[in-house]
């Protein structure tokens, strides 16, 4: 039905389930009980903070206390701070709105930079360990009137006159819930202030049966600045580094240290570091934040200048963090150059054991990669070899990108006195590439199969009829297997076969093997793509004439075991190269050695 046009527009009003309101937010925004801690310190920082802002003539002596009781036998939790406290104008605006901040300046709507919160909706996540939030406050302004303020899941509060509080400041008061009073004692609570607030300015103190404990002791004392850092970051992390990397911004985003860890970690491990906004612990997960290849580092960060999401859990993605993004990384990489620049030791330590970070940074860094290369190892046709054996090696470098590959390929280079390296594994092959860098003259070049050919001697045959009927036997056999057959020359002579393909019979067999486990809906599709690259596909089988099995199938006169065991020699090379075995490959092996197994038994 059409809308009449002339018909005046009706506004309606959200309703809004205020308890359904607090626990999405209590309970699903925050991922831990354990943020009721965080979100208690940030409060309590930000209210002394505003104190020191707008009432400087109210003195610097401030503090956090966490008072730990008992009623009736449960515990109890008195959260205090000697920050501006509300009027109760301000108790109905802040604590009674969702998402109304005290840090916000009302006539502009700006967050001030000296606070660390900004949504307004922290106090809530208390709800996650207690059913009931008591507020006591006094405000600077009011310094006369002394409120409780008291709210409730269901979305209910009251506001009533308490006993004077002795100075302007914020009492909140916790009762456990039933699940959740181990985190209403001493070491529970000790350890989340020192995880979520150890660089806090403000004391932190905890009281208990009249024992007062400050849990934010200033930082370690040793004997220089680099031995406090580094002790500093032992007892963060719980572990030995190899060093720590200043972090500074250039342009004022954050400051901090980051370690270098003195243990091999692999790049998917997940890295647990440090960072701060405010003083006040964020995050844990650098993924935001730290370039991929820092994998190797553990980092103590603290921020001013970025924004967190509302969980306050981590940052949100815009311009300010690309730029922190990019400052950190600048910090990072120009430290290893000056590492470089000095012929510092460490350097080739952080080389030996964070050998896949250092490469990741070097291929695409060239005055880190210039700095690198020289003692990076790598395996060779000739062994291990470091960049600096390469360089001084006299010899083109050649490489092969597949392992399989290498291993079929290695014996015969070193055979023919040809540098071959394995560049099967993350960055070599571009390490490699980057060599001219370094030496301009140096001629790298990837090992494709008309390389190897050119590897291989013509064969030196005393009977060429038995040879050409074994030659003509093997292309018969493989034609159903795309793939053609000649007689070579080669070391190792223990080695009987040696299979190549290049990039489109590599592609051609991985879609034929493809089509084989696909349902039948692909396979036309499959089928199409393998039209398109059979034309160029080739792959070889050379036959090793020094080899004694070779020359002894040329005078094999039994035909049926000529073929059995050329078929096995295939599907040999086929299992040494580690290419896929299609279905009828498979059923031929099986096939065969069964056969084999029947003859020397008969």
């Amino acid at each position: 039905m059409p809308i009449e046009q002339d018909k005046p527009t009706e506004s309606f009003v959200f309703q809004v389930n205020l308890g359904g309101m607090i626990d999405i937010l209590s309970n699903h925004l925050y991922s831990s009980p354990d943020v009721f801690v965080r979100e208690l310190l940030q409060n309590a920082v930000d209210a002394i903070a505003a104190k020191r802002l707008k009432y400087p003539q109210a003195g610097e002596d401030n503090e956090i206390r966490l008072i730990l009781t008992e009623e009736n036998g449960r515990p109890q939790l008195c959260f205090t701070d000697t920050g501006t406290g509300l009027t109760e104008s301000e108790i109905h605006r802040f604590l009674a709105v969702i998402g109304q901040s005290s840090k916000h300046d009302l006539s502009s709507g700006k967050v001030q930079q000296d606070y660390i919160g900004r949504f307004g909706i922290g106090l809530l996540s208390c709800f996650l360990v207690s059913d009931v939030i008591r507020v006591q406050t006094r405000s600077v302004q009011t310094p006369e009137q002394s409120l409780e303020w008291c709210g409730r899941p269901d979305g209910t509060y009251t506001i009533t006159p308490c006993a004077p509080l002795p100075a302007p400041g914020t009492r909140i008061l916790l009762s456990p819930k039933k699940d959740a009073e181990g985190y209403f004692n001493a070491e529970k609570l000790t350890q989340l202030v020192q995880y979520y607030g150890l660089p806090l300015p403000e004391p932190i103190l905890l009281e208990q049966d009249g024992a007062v404990t400050r849990l934010n002791p200033p930082f370690p004392k040793g004997d220089s600045q680099y031995a406090q850092i580094m002790e500093l970051g032992e007892s963060l992390f719980g572990m030995q580094f190899l060093g720590v990397i200043p972090l500074d911004s250039p342009s004022g985003l954050f400051s901090g240290a980051a370690y270098i860890l003195s243990t091999e970690t692999a790049p998917t491990a997940k890295s647990h570091h440090r960072i701060y906004l405010k003083n006040m612990l964020l995050t844990e997960d650098g993924t935001r934040l730290l370039p991929k290849w820092a994998f190797f580092l553990r980092c103590f960060l603290n921020t001013d200048g970025l924004q967190p999401t509302a969980s306050r859990e981590d940052f949100y993605e815009n311009d300010t963090l690309l730029r922190a993004r990019e400052e950190l990384s600048d910090c990072i990489v120009s430290y290893l150059r000056r590492l470089a620049a000095q012929g510092d030791p460490l350097l080739q330590r952080i080389v030996r054991i964070h050998r896949l970070a250092v490469q990741s940074v070097a291929v695409e860094d060239d005055d880190l990669y210039c700095a690198f290369f020289p003692y990076l190892t790598f395996e060779t046709s000739f062994g291990t070899y470091t960049g600096s054996d390469l360089l001084s090696a006299g010899m083109p470098v050649c490489y092969t990108p597949y392992i399989d590959e290498y291993r079929q390929v290695a014996a015969i280079s070193c055979a023919r006195n040809t540098l071959l390296v394995n560049a099967g594994y993350t960055y070599v092959a571009q390490l490699l590439e980057r060599m001219p860098l370094l030496r301009p003259e140096i001629s790298v070049l990837r090992m494709k199969p008309e390389r190897i050919d050119a590897m291989l001697d013509d064969p030196e045959i005393g009977d060429p009829a038995s040879a050409l009927r074994l030659l003509a036997e093997c292309n018969a056999l493989l034609a159903d297997y795309d793939c053609a057959a000649a007689l070579k020359r080669f070391s190792p002579a223990e080695l009987p076969v040696l299979y190549t393909v290049n990039e489109e019979a590599l592609l051609l067999r991985d879609i034929r093997h493809s089509m084989e486990q696909s349902a039948e809906l692909f396979r036309g599709m499959l089928g199409a793509f393998a039209e398109e690259y059979h034309q160029d596909a080739a792959a070889r089988l050379y036959l090793n004439t020094e080899n004694p099995l070779i020359r002894r199938l040329m005078q094999t006169a039994d035909g049926e075991k000529l073929r059995c065991c050329l078929e096995i020699l295939y599907i040999q090379a086929l299992l040494t190269g580690g290419y896929p075995m299609r279905n009828h490959e498979m059923q031929l092996l099986n096939t065969d050695l069964l056969r084999l197994l029947d003859w020397s038994i008969s």
